[in-house]
């Protein structure tokens, strides 16, 4: 959950807590976007350093010199916005709000939400809100949020039994250790916010939920800074003016994401959706929801490390990816998050048996939310560049692209843009790398 706004909080200045957009340095975005998943939720700084590879006191130095503040104050920021929120917005006693917001004790809560709003908890609270025995949450967005284009761009890869569409709402399974439900998120664009309806079951994983709905969203995006960089180049400042505020999708869960685009890896969007089905069906754990169609949750890495996934279909070459990828996973040696730089993600990526480049591409911008990452071997972002009726090559799509750095992962989605505006309810697939017989080799 962001920090509010100054008109949704106290005027106290802990309340305006940074975000990635506000400073130059790689490093600290990284440190950033894992203070965002959770990372200093569950451990402490030692841990946060050793994932991004550097040591406390050079990054409590970087976090003073870009924020004016530190990485542990960031993290305790965001669970009291959190808070603020649920308080606001629910009818979940306080300590119930303490443990959602990732506070160890209600003690704790008490005080750092004194220390952050000039109040007790208590003081926060209006009318609650629970609809249908869910609890409702609402995720606020700054600025153009183009939602019926996110939902397009999302719809080919959801893994059916675990996400699906319907009309202008986003459904999914979610678990977390042995609690599992469903969440539904729609978009009200008059009050300039997402909602976010929760099972119950997960009442004790809110801040887990809104962090994983923020990530698929891309709710922190610096569109401002993104459209002030890209609109220089003439074909990305026409799309801009077409579609404003468009986001990168992200991944509610590292994971799935990965393995769904690895299975889409050379595969015809029926042959990867009947494969996924089959995965899901086979080794994911099933519950029940509100909604038939939602049924299992996805596969652990666990799980799909030990599958026989031969024997549900899966080509034995990609079963040896998928297998390869969730040991790495379930082991620690590959992190799906924002610990690595783009170039050690793509090389942790490449390490797994069979994953081409593009793919690797695909999932750091995806999972690893890397803003640079850029799959130049797609043939639609060199569709999306036409010169007199041709596509470009490659060569000259990369080197353009030099000038869109560091937002290229961005104008790669406002080139695909223009295929789903043109292209809606046909049967290309902008987003997959498509393969007619003279770029075949050249799909990764």
């Amino acid at each position: 959950m962001s920090i509010p706004t100054p008109e949704e909080c106290s005027t106290r200045s802990a309340d305006c807590a940074p975000s990635s957009a506000k400073t130059s340095s790689r490093t600290v975005a990284r440190a950033l976007r894992l203070i965002e998943d959770g990372v200093l939720d569950h451990a402490n700084i030692d841990a946060l350093c050793e994932r991004l590879g550097i040591g406390a006191r050079q990054l409590r130095r970087l976090f003073n010199k870009h924020l004016g503040t530190s990485p542990v104050q960031v993290a305790r920021i965001r669970r009291a916005s959190f808070a603020r929120r649920l308080i606001e917005t629910t009818s979940l006693s306080m300590a119930h709000v303490a443990k959602a917001a990732g506070f160890g004790s209600v003690r704790r809560f008490n005080a750092v939400i004194n220390e952050v709003y000039g109040c007790p908890p208590t003081a926060l609270r209006r009318s609650p809100q629970r609809v249908d025995g869910k609890l409702e949450l609402q995720i606020p967005i700054a600025g153009a949020f183009p939602w019926d284009r996110m939902l397009g761009f999302l719809e080919p890869w959801t893994a059916s039994g675990v996400e699906q569409i319907v009309d202008d709402r986003y459904y999914r399974t979610a678990s977390f250790g042995k609690a599992a439900g469903e969440i539904c998120v729609s978009y009200a664009p008059e009050a300039g916010e997402l909602n976010v309806r929760v099972s119950s079951s997960l009442g004790g994983h809110l801040l887990d939920v809104v962090s994983g709905v923020r990530r698929l969203f891309d709710v922190d995006a610096p569109t401002s800074a993104i459209a002030e960089h890209l609109s220089a180049d003439a074909v990305l400042g026409s799309r801009l003016r077409a579609t404003p505020g468009l986001r990168v999708p992200g991944a509610f869960d590292h994971f799935e994401t990965a393995v769904v685009m690895l299975v889409n890896q050379h595969l015809s969007p029926e042959d990867a959706s009947n494969l996924l089905d089959r995965i899901v069906d086979k080794y994911g754990r099933r519950i029940e929801t509100s909604q038939p169609s939602l049924t299992h949750v996805f596969p652990t890495p666990y799980a799909l490390s030990t599958a026989k996934l031969e024997a549900v279909g899966v080509p034995t070459r990609r079963s040896r990816s998928i297998q390869a990828l969730a040991k790495a996973v379930h082991e620690g040696g590959l992190r799906l998050d924002g610990t690595p730089s783009l170039d050690d993600a793509i090389e942790g990526l490449r390490s797994i048996a069979d994953m081409g480049a593009t793919t690797a591409q695909y999932i750091a911008m995806r999972v690893y939310r890397e803003p640079d990452a850029f799959p130049s071997t797609n043939r639609w972002l060199r569709e999306g560049l036409r010169q007199n009726g041709t596509p470009v090559s490659m060569a000259d799509l990369e080197s353009r692209a030099e000038s869109w750095r560091p937002f290229r992962a961005y104008a790669a989605m406002l080139l695909w843009d223009a295929f789903v505006a043109d292209e809606r309810g046909s049967e290309v697939n902008w987003f997959r790398e498509s393969k007619p017989p003279q770029q075949a080799n050249q799909v990764a």
